[in-house]
């Protein structure tokens, strides 16, 4: 494995990690690692990682001329944002039928 392939692979590992982070910050779900192995704290580690880069990146984009709060008439996630609320609502409604 050379040099190249492990940038672009701590690249993504990073990209991942920062996903996941966001998804918790915005959710508040986070991914279940319940392994016996010594793998467990690195993948904590990993996440602790993901957490500051997503951070980073946030300070970032809330001080920076190209970001901006979304406004009603950006009008490119409106449609898609509602789609995905309306599958949130059918699937816990699915769910809460199931548990009944």
């Amino acid at each position: 494995m050379n040099i190249h392939s492990l940038v672009h692979f701590g690249f993504d590992l990073t990209l991942v990690a920062m996903l996941l982070a966001a998804l918790r910050q915005n959710t508040g779900y986070v991914f279940a690692f319940e392994l016996t192995s010594g793998i467990s704290q690195y993948v904590h580690r990993m996440l602790g990682w993901g957490e500051w880069c997503y951070s980073k990146f946030v300070n970032y984009a809330v001080g920076s001329q190209y970001f901006r709060k979304q406004l009603r008439s950006d009008g490119f996630t409106t449609r898609s944002a509602r789609e995905i609320e309306e599958l949130g609502r059918s699937s816990r409604s699915a769910r809460n039928r199931r548990v009944e």
